[in-house]
This record gives C-alpha cells, sequence and structure tokens, in this order.
C-alpha cells in the first residue's frame, strides 16, 4: 500500500516538472480558459458572477455559463493552443482590437463601465479580425466575447 501510494506521488510530482499549473475555467459549451498560478489568479464572486483578476488579465463569467473548476498542468505551447482555440482572447494595442481567430457566430460586444454598448458585431465567418476602438473615449470598458468578459483601458 505504502508503495502504490509513493508511486502515485511520484508520478503527480513528475507530472507537474514538465509543465506549469494552471487553475482551468470550464463553460458549459465546451469552452476552457487556462491561467496560469504564477499570475496569481484570484477568484472573488459577485450577484451571478465569477470575476478572475490575475496580474495579466481580468474576466468576469456569468456562474449560470460555467460548468466546472480544476487544476490542471500545462506546457506553456498547451496554453496557448487552448487559448486559440477558445477563439476568446485578443490583444489590445491602445487602437485596436485584434483577434487571432474568431468562430463563425462569435458576438464581439464592447461596453462601458456604465453599460453602454459602444460596439456589437456578430461574425459570419470564422477567421482573423481586428476592430478599431480609436473612436472611443479614454476610459475603461468591457468587451465581451462568446460569453468571457474582459476590462480594456482605452488611454
Amino acid at each position: 500500500m505504502k508503495f502504490k501510494l509513493l508511486l502515485v506521488l511520484f508520478l503527480s510530482l513528475s507530472t507537474m516538472a514538465k509543465g506549469k499549473t494552471h487553475l482551468v475555467v470550464w463553460t458549459k459549451d465546451g469552452g476552457k480558459v487556462a491561467y496560469a498560478l504564477a499570475d496569481e489568479p484570484k477568484l472573488t464572486f459577485g450577484l451571478n458572477y465569477m470575476f478572475i483578476d490575475s496580474k495579466n488579465v481580468s474576466i468576469s463569467y456569468r456562474v449560470e455559463d460555467m460548468a466546472r473548476i480544476t487544476y490542471e498542468t500545462y506546457s506553456d505551447d498547451n496554453i496557448r493552443n487552448l487559448v486559440d482555440d477558445e477563439a476568446t482572447s485578443f490583444i489590445f494595442d491602445g487602437e485596436l482590437l485584434i483577434f487571432s481567430l474568431l468562430r463563425a457566430g462569435s458576438i464581439v460586444t464592447i461596453y462601458s463601465l456604465g453599460g453602454e454598448l459602444v460596439f456589437s458585431k456578430t461574425i459570419q465567418t470564422a477567421g482573423e479580425y481586428s476592430f478599431p476602438v480609436s473612436h472611443l473615449n479614454a476610459g475603461i470598458y468591457l468587451v465581451t466575447v462568446n460569453g468571457i468578459t474582459q476590462r480594456i483601458m482605452k488611454r
């Protein structure tokens, strides 16, 4: 019995040594997004929402859309592919929202903190997209794609 326990412990530790541990959020529609524990993700809950704030990102999930939360070990390459497959990640360069992959049927919305819809686009064809935001005033905005909301700051 002790041998089996030591073997399981050894295999767990050797697996963790090959990659980095991540907090993984699974959505009911099959989505899966991972956050490196090294980025210190902090989970908080509000009315009907779960919030994740880390060194690199602030995201909210509707609780009703979530399936489960787990911890998993990934190499950096796996995380990059995982995020691309979910088509929810983007780069914000201050003037453009740049998506390397959006699925057909995805809806991209931008709201002001006051709740005003300032941009909405339904994607007809899967692919790479960029949307200018130079017309927006300086401030904080909420960008929602496929049920995942992220905050951006327009300067």
